[in-house]
């Protein structure tokens, strides 16, 4: 087919000679073989001017990224495991062998029976009581032998000893001459256990149990945590939610305008989730590497708020104690005030997601120097895909800065795609998957959680559907999420609602109209190209989005940053929308090549985050890099 369609663009005798070259070979190494003669053919044809061929080739190219990008994709989502760390280890592709399958060497994946008269030695631990992120220091004896795959994981204490060493949230590796390392706790509300485990026969033979710790608990089963703030449907409204491990008691929140005189006080409600809530698997299957109890979600709504105020509050209960004592600036009412944003996508948890750290401290940083008046986050939250332990890993990283200021969650694909179990989705897309056209490359990756999770922990105004689309006001910025997962076609719900949601929308009020979602409607990355949900963005949602005077459209999805000029249907245009990419906050970069299109003012491919300042007739949209805070790109739009 691709040498069809190169004879039929690019006629001519050199080009006839590679298509019979390329017509002689296997399906396989036609996709590798003439990447070098394809960049040939393209430069040859931008020097002639034939537009047909370099359009062609481009598309051939795109065609070869995609397929290669996809086919990482898909090793990627196998081999999803290895990243998986909960307790804040990183594990690369290139650790083999794999600890989650087990699967050291093949054959030999079997624990063997160790006899009752094998010693088990101590693994001495810097302390047996924790609160969440303050490290434990595990230590061992330097007498016992290791092999190169010897590793200390960490386990819900029922696990089995001798049976149970797959059965870990995480692990490390245990180097030569090694005889301690850190480890970064999270509260899971149940006893846990660290495990040394080795090869035995001289490093070539199964695992046997070769030391335990004693215990490791919470100080707190029941402390208030992972505390995080939403809005909710009115200027004067605050949702504040949190976690704990019971219901005994009702779920309270004391604040006040001093941090040493909380004199009221409000009530809550609380909601949990199990496993058979999920639309399917991973996320429906019960283990410690895929779903574990969440503990209760319990949520505040603080009514009656001043507008521009600050606000100290702590949650919990006298039964089994409150938080540290937290605050929060209310939004402002008054449409002359100025507002700071922060704005990214695709983050997850640290070191999981390598950049995750980096953007989590900048972001903090900001929180504290900046008066941040909210956190945008545009999709692929954890990155959880149905291993829960994520989820806690994931909330209780954005704490200290989603216990300052809200932080408002759009969906993506990670936490919503699924194929089957349609009956438990949330968001009452109808079908068992959901919207899948044949056009959509929507899959399985959410791991089946299809955003179960994501409800029962964020919160939203209720002007749309749930989490999935929903718009709000922060002084002049009137803000739209709506989803990219979800039917946004012409004849769709979301289609309706997005309309009349923009035609509401008071201009004098919030001059600035900003929409967000997960998947792009426009990139330069060579391997987009063709992208069937993105020409269908193009063709539903780009003419409402212009005929509303949309000024900023940001997704994310792809991990890297890029900047469109005012544009409208591929043209810079002086009342165009300005689409811009931030999908560089934490996971694994995309580094790829670009078109070179004339609307692409500028793309980078570095770990990041970006601020939006906005008053009644200025918007300072400012991309910054982690690594130093200094600033990749910004620009100013004026009213």
């Amino acid at each position: 087919m691709r040498a069809n369609i190169l004879a039929s663009n690019c006629p001519n005798e050199q080009m006839s000679e590679r298509v019979n070259v390329r017509s002689q070979l296997s399906a396989r190494a036609t996709v590798r073989f003439p990447l070098n003669q394809l960049m040939l053919l393209l430069k040859r044809a931008v020097q002639v001017q034939d537009r047909t061929c370099v359009l062609t080739v481009l598309h051939l190219l795109a065609n070869i990224a995609a397929s290669e990008h996809e086919i990482m994709k898909q090793q990627n989502d196998i081999n999803h495991e290895n990243f998986n760390g909960p307790f804040r280890k990183y594990h690369s592709l290139e650790d083999l062998p794999s600890p989650y399958g087990c699967n050291r060497t093949k054959g030999d994946s079997l624990l063997s029976i160790v006899s009752s008269k094998r010693i088990i030695n101590d693994l001495y631990v810097s302390s047996t009581f924790y609160l969440s992120n303050e490290d434990i220091i595990v230590m061992w004896n330097a007498t016992m032998k290791s092999c190169k795959d010897d590793f200390i994981g960490i386990y819900f204490i029922e696990i089995p000893l001798l049976t149970g060493a797959c059965n870990y949230f995480d692990y490390e590796f245990i180097q030569i001459n090694q005889t301690k390392m850190s480890w970064q706790m999270i509260n899971l509300r149940r006893p846990l256990q660290f495990r040394y485990y080795s090869r035995e026969g001289n490093c070539s033979d199964n695992y046997t149990l070769m030391a335990k710790s004693p215990m490791i608990q919470p100080k707190n089963y029941n402390a208030p945590e992972q505390i995080h703030l939403a809005y909710s449907d009115r200027i004067d409204q605050m949702f504040i939610s949190f976690v704990t491990n019971s219901t005994t008691s009702t779920p309270q929140c004391q604040y006040g305008l001093s941090p040493s005189l909380l004199q009221w006080s409000a009530h809550g409600t609380t909601i949990t989730y199990q496993a058979s809530d999920m639309c399917e698997g991973p996320a429906n299957i019960t283990g410690s590497q895929t779903f574990i109890d969440p503990g209760y979600m319990q949520t505040i709504l603080l009514e009656d708020l001043r507008p521009s105020t600050t606000y100290y509050y702590r949650v919990g209960s006298d039964e089994h104690g409150w938080s540290s004592i937290h605050s929060f600036t209310n939004r402002p009412a008054d449409k002359n005030i100025e507002v700071n944003l922060i704005a990214f996508g695709d983050m997850g948890v640290s070191p999981v997601q390598p950049g995750a750290k980096s953007t989590m401290d900048r972001v903090y940083a900001r929180t504290l120097t900046d008066n941040i008046t909210c956190v945008l986050h545009i999709g692929d939250i954890s990155y959880a895909r149905g291993i829960a332990a994520l989820w806690d890993a994931f909330m209780t990283q954005i704490e200290a800065i989603a216990s300052r200021v809200p932080y408002m969650v759009g969906i993506g694909n990670h936490e919503y795609d699924h194929v089957t179990g349609g009956e438990k989705d949330p968001s009452g897309a109808p079908g068992p998957g959901g919207f899948r056209p044949e056009w959509g490359n929507y899959g399985y990756d959410s791991g089946g959680e299809c955003a179960v999770p994501m409800v029962h922990r964020f919160h939203s105004p209720s002007n749309g559907n749930g989490l999935f689309w929903y718009s709000f006001d922060i002084g002049p910025i009137h803000i739209l999420y709506y989803s990219t997962e979800h039917d946004f076609l012409p004849t769709s719900t979301q289609y309706v609602w997005l309309e009349k949601d923009l035609q509401s929308v008071n201009r004098s009020r919030t001059p600035w109209l900003i929409v967000g979602s997960h998947r792009p409607m426009y990139t330069t990355i060579v391997r987009d190209i063709g992208n069937k949900i993105t020409e269908m963005l193009h063709r539903s949602l780009e003419p409402m989005f212009y005929k509303y005077h949309v000024d900023l459209n940001l997704f994310a999805h792809i991990h890297s940053y890029e900047r469109s000029c005012r544009m409208y249907q591929e043209q810079c245009v002086d009342d165009g929308i300005v689409h811009v990419l931030i999908g560089m906050a934490g996971h694994n970069l995309d580094f790829d090549t670009y078109t070179g299109a004339k609307w692409n003012l500028y793309h980078d491919q570095q770990f990041g985050y970006t601020q939006i300042v906005a008053n009644q007739t200025h918007l300072h949209f400012i991309y910054r890099h982690n690594v130093d805070d200094r600033i990749g790109d910004e620009f100013v739009l004026k009213k």
